[in-house]
């Protein structure tokens, strides 16, 4: 019974992450993508997410500076999303012990409501930054590009 219980709270939170990524993307989308990667005591996250009006990538380090307007402030969302991807860790440490408990968590939502979630148990190799160019190719396929300059939703 306490397994079931466990596995409820893991599909809580899993859902309650989709519903808060989609509530702070203030214009339409196509595609969220979220990256995690936790260890006891500790996590770290980033997210991007596709413009539905004009394609364009839009990395967590582009969000805060392209909208003219948002729902939470930046350190309330890092925050919502630490939280959730410790309460997820430790959810899963909890049900499948911790030496089975994923270190990274790629969690895709598309347009049509469909998730996608995969779990590693190695971080990608290199530093925070190769790191990162490393989670942006395995969700958008490509490299990360210069930034579009200018506001929403002008891509020159």
């Amino acid at each position: 019974m306490e397994q079931l219980e466990n596995m409820e709270e893991i599909e809580a939170l899993q859902t309650e992450l989709g519903q808060f990524l989609v509530s702070f993307i203030p214009v339409p989308w196509e595609k969220i993508c979220y990256y995690a990667d936790a260890a006891p005591g500790t996590a770290s996250e980033w997210f991007a997410f596709i413009e539905k009006e004009t394609s364009v990538i839009c990395t967590q380090e582009l969000f805060w500076k392209r909208y003219d307007s948002y729902k939470f402030e930046k350190m309330d969302v890092i925050c919502k999303l630490l939280n959730l991807t410790e309460s997820l860790y430790n959810a899963y440490a909890e049900r499948f012990g911790q030496e089975k408990a994923w270190k990274t968590m790629y969690f895709t939502l598309q347009s049509d409501c469909s998730i996608q979630i995969d779990f590693e148990y190695e971080l990608p190799p290199g530093n925070l930054v190769e790191q990162r160019d490393v989670v942006h190719r395995r969700f958008f396929n490509c490299d990360r590009k210069k930034s579009p300059k200018g506001k929403y939703p002008a891509t020159e």
